[in-house]
């Protein structure tokens, strides 16, 4: 039944295309809507869909094995179909042997670029892997160009013994005849491949989680390279058929309109399914060609793609899985944390400020030494560095990558150019222009509140390409251009109306965009958009409202890409919809990654990098500023040129230490032991009680003990065919500890998803202290006290341990948005105290500038339980808390529970396999098996219980008990 699931999906889609003819017929001949749908444009609809659902079957086979959209995906099947060009026409080798070569070239082609490109970078964001595949593709379309001038065109061979006919005025070549009939062949063939052989259930497997497949023998690696290598022979395949009626060669031969349609196609295939992205992109065809047939208006097919990626997008499920990326932007932090006793050095504060400084200082005495016009340039690359800036915010801290921000700018401009001339108040204007920037923003990137991963960058590709080809395009925008005026009025004394004048007004609003970014990066905020970022799950298990500091995000990065387009625009004489293509979006992201997306001065290096060295006019200079000196430089420093920068800070931070007698070394190892243990001695936990504010919303509540507080009922969840919980019923008594045991698959961390509000229940209630929370988020439950820790104790990796002790205190004393975006950081000193006085009372001292992924487990384990003492919660879920610690440790792990529970008033349920710990600090047991509760009661009574002996115990209660640790009674 399941080979046969690609022909029912065409099935549907051919029943899809006659009920669409006569819904159309009804409402044409009703005079509603203009619908004509002629046979040969539904053919011809078909024809070029198939391409679209060809190139986004590549897409989704390389997205499910490595998370990544290919941008160089087309253009590998366009070296395919360059060599196929050279073998049949200059070698005279027969059609479909160089059919099958060209294949193999395209396939050898595309495992390169995964084994040389994609997987050196596996550990750095995704975003990185992007910006190299751009450069792949840059790489391969001018080799391309050399080894075949006639890659495409009348003179391309088209393929044998495939009927040629016609349907009306259409006539369907063999080309035509190759994508409409081979093409179904062609992904039915790859989609049993991936079902039915060994290798495809292995890259199945790998994809789906490459741990466990390595651990079955699968090399993921290996599995990856093969997916590529299918992709890539797809890609030729579809480009060799193509190539005789379009250029598939050029440098625009799968640019971002191409890729749109194909990337539309894959999201409605959820990222996953190869026919429905088949069939999905056979549809947008057809809808484009039924568009362009009726409504001859440019721009209107890239609007409607754009509003079916909305769409799609939000009606998906949402998706609640595990971050992807954790730690992966270790990668690109490209200067390391200064350690907290040398911040504290006046002169080493001072550098930032100084070099920042000294920075605008050189770039306002530029104009000095050089041509008006050349000061027109310098304005264009700060206003491209203002938009950088923009997206150091929404990518490098919220690690939301757009595509799109150019775009975004554009509209910042439009509305400055209309407030300036009508209102003429040029402050007013950029205000105006700002906030309306981030409207946008926010909009475009509502889907990733739902969908996490690289949504948001199909969304806002979209959005770059609908923006200057139908929206600007428009008589109430630019129409056919405007002149957008120089700034005038105050505090202006008259119109800027040379280059020079208007750049000094360019650096200026850099310097505001500059000095608010700062502000950002150094406040609480920051601190939010990075745990989201790292830890999307564990940030909201620490009560941070994620949907709202991302929206907080796309607002501020949208406002300073607003400003930017607003300076952008006013440097120009006249400003249209080509003043913003949509590859200046694309391009301003890789100027950001250039100098680093992590840092502060980073865009500006970046857009230096970029726009600045081809005017050096020095040889070949320029191409290290393309997009192929792009990928050259993110293989040797993922983090941008900001890295080879970083040394000399660093020099220059600890030739400052030793003026001062301080041996920098030991502190940036992570071994700050000049002042640690003296806050610690004597220090109780129940001493580290954080001071909440008098606020309704922070007021720890008191529950008397023995008073019901945490209650499930009946909840039930599935996964497809597994029945992971099946009917779960208890209650948990304040001050109670309860116990959850059971043998892997037993259904325990999915009752802990459903609890702390990470998994919607099919049915079921849960409640806490009395109230019904079964429609609350994670965060909702945090803010009432019900906090959830996890098994891998990850946290945030990039983070230090202070940076995630004051994160935590985030329940207590939340960071002010506003407050942030001004500077105003008296409540982050308050923090900063009370967070180091718990790292100190828990023995953290060594490691409170350590980054959290440079801990061991047992170090996480006690950084994690000094958070949960910071979020002062009522009830704790723990999952494994002695996972990944020392045997020796687990003693000390029982008192200190305990110990937390005592001092503190805790109610805890925890999940635990180390069947002495939980069996001597519980009050409770409750075992499950198979979804179901099998046990429920005193340590003792489960202990001995029949069915927990069969079906957890294994037959023996010594056998898998791992140490022989007991705890007094007392300690309960």
């Amino acid at each position: 039944m399941k080979a046969r699931k690609p022909l029912l999906h065409l099935a549907a889609f051919v029943v899809a295309v006659v009920v669409a003819k006569i819904v159309s017929a009804i409402l044409a001949g009703h005079d509603i809507i203009k619908a004509e749908t002629p046979m040969p444009v539904i053919l011809l609809g078909t024809i070029v869909g198939m391409t679209y659902g060809l190139l986004a079957v590549g897409i989704v086979l390389v997205f499910r094995s490595n998370r990544i959209i290919n941008f160089a995906h087309g253009q590998i099947g366009a070296f395919g179909a360059a060599f196929f060009g050279v073998a049949a026409v200059k070698w005279h080798i027969p059609y479909w042997i160089a059919f099958v070569l060209a294949a193999i070239v395209s396939a050898v082609t595309a495992a390169g670029a995964e084994a040389g490109v994609v997987r050196r970078l596996r550990n750095a964001p995704r975003i990185v892997s992007i910006v190299a595949t751009l450069g792949v593709g840059q790489f391969l379309v001018v080799f391309a160009s050399l080894i075949n001038s006639t890659a495409s065109g009348p003179l391309y061979p088209q393929p044998t013994w495939l009927p040629v006919f016609n349907v009306g005025q259409l006539r369907v070549t063999p080309a035509y005849s190759g994508m409409l009939f081979l093409s179904p062949l062609f992904v039915l063939a790859i989609a049993l491949f991936l079902k039915r052989s060994r290798f495809g259930l292995a890259i199945r497997a790998a994809a789906a989680n490459p741990e466990a497949a390595r651990m079955s023998g699968i090399f993921a690696s290996r599995m990856s390279t093969l997916a590529w290598a299918i992709a890539g022979a797809l890609a030729a395949f579809t480009a060799i058929l193509t190539a005789p009626t379009q250029g598939f060669v050029g440098a625009d031969s799968f640019g971002p309109a191409l890729l749109l349609r194909a990337l539309t196609a894959a999201v409605i295939g959820r990222m996953q399914s190869l026919p429905i992205a088949l069939v999905s992109g056979i549809g947008l065809g057809i809808l484009e060609q039924i568009l362009l047939w009726n409504y001859p208006q440019s721009g209107l097919v890239e609007v409607a793609m754009f509003v079916i990626i909305l769409v799609a997008l939000l009606v998906q499920r949402r998706r609640t899985g595990r971050d992807e990326e954790k730690g992966s932007w270790a990668a690109v932090q490209g200067l390391r944390p200064i350690p907290d006793r040398l911040q504290r050095l006046w002169t080493v504060r001072a550098l930032g400020p100084v070099f920042a400084v000294v920075t605008i200082a050189v770039l306002a005495l530029m104009p000095v030494f050089i041509s008006n016009g050349q000061s027109v340039t310098l304005t264009g690359i700060i206003a491209f560095a203002i938009v950088g800036l923009s997206i150091s915010v929404l990518t490098g801290l919220g690690g939301q990558l757009t595509l799109g921000q150019f775009a975004v700018a554009a509209i910042g401009a439009v509305v400055s150019y209309k407030v300036a001339t009508s209102a003429g108040g040029f402050p007013l204007a950029l205000l105006l222009a700002g906030l309306a920037a981030g409207l946008v923003s926010v909009v475009i990137g509502l889907p990733a509140l739902r969908i996490r991963g690289l949504m948001l960058t199909v969304t806002t590709l979209g959005f770059a390409l609908a923006t200057p080809i139908w929206l600007l395009a428009q008589p109430w925008m630019l129409g056919d251009g405007k002149d957008p005026g120089k700034p005038v009025g105050w505090p202006l004394k008259g119109p800027l109306d040379t280059g020079r004048e208007y750049y000094y007004c360019a650096l200026v609003l850099f310097t505001v965009a500059l000095v608010l970014v700062w502000n950002i990066r150094r406040s609480g905020f920051s601190r939010l958009l990075v745990a989201i970022r790292d830890n999307e799950d564990n940030a909201r298990a620490f009560a941070v409202r994620a949907s709202l500091v991302k929206l907080q995000g796309y607002m501020v990065a949208g406002f300073i890409a607003g400003i930017g387009g607003a300076t952008y625009g006013h440097s120009l004489s006249t400003i249209s919809a080509g003043s913003f293509p949509a590859s200046a979006s694309i391009d301003v992201v890789v100027m950001t990654v250039l100098g680093g997306v992590s840092t502060l001065g980073g865009p500006l290096l970046g857009a230096a990098w970029v726009l600045g060295l081809p005017l050096l006019d020095i040889g070949n200079i320029g191409l290290a500023a393309t997009k192929f000196g792009a990928l050259l430089l993110v293989l040797w420093k993922p983090g941008g040129l900001i890295q080879v920068v970083a040394p000399i800070r660093d020099w220059i931070v600890k030739f400052i230490a030793r003026r001062h007698g301080i041996d920098p070394d030991p502190l940036y190892a992570g071994e700050d032991a000049g002042e640690t243990g003296a806050t610690a001695q004597g220090v109780r936990i129940s001493d580290l009680r954080v001071s909440e504010p008098d606020t309704a919303a922070s007021k720890r509540a008191v529950v008397p003990a023995g008073t019901p507080l945490l209650e499930a009922r009946d909840l039930r969840k599935s996964f497809g065919g597994v029945h992971a919980v099946r009917g779960v019923s208890f209650e948990v008594a304040a001050g109670e500890t309860v116990g959850l045991i059971g043998p892997n698959g037993a259904g325990k961390t999915t009752t802990f998803e459903l609890l702390g509000g990470f998994t919607k229940p099919e049915t079921g209630q849960v409640f806490f202290n009395g109230e019904d929370i079964s429609n609350a988020g994670p965060e909702g439950r945090a803010r009432r006290g019900l906090i959830r820790s996890f098994q891998d104790a990850a946290l945030f990796p990039t983070m230090t341990v202070k940076q995630t002790v004051m994160l935590s205190l985030e329940r207590v004393r939340p960071t002010s948005f506003v407050m942030s975006t001004l500077g105003v950081t008296l409540g982050e000193r308050t923090k900063e105290r009370q967070a180091r006085a718990l790292i100190s009372a828990m023995g953290l001292d060594h490691y409170r500038d350590k980054a959290i992924q440079e801990l061991s487990t047992g170090t996480r384990r006690i950084t994690e339980i000094a958070c949960l003492v910071a979020l002062q919660p009522l009830c704790l879920l723990l999952d494994e808390p002695s996972s990944g610690v020392a045997q020796r440790e687990t003693e000390a792990l029982g008192h200190l529970l305990a110990e937390l529970k005592s001092e503190l008033d805790l109610t805890l349920v925890i999940i635990e396999h180390d069947i002495p710990l939980i069996m001597g600090i519980s009050d409770r047991i409750i075992a499950m098996a198979d979804g179901n509760i099998i046990a429920e009661g005193t340590p003792d009574v489960v202990r001995t219980d029949p069915q927990v002996v069969d079906a957890y115990l294994g037959g023996s209660i010594t056998a898998i008990e791992r140490s022989d640790v007991r705890l007094a009674a007392a300690d309960r």
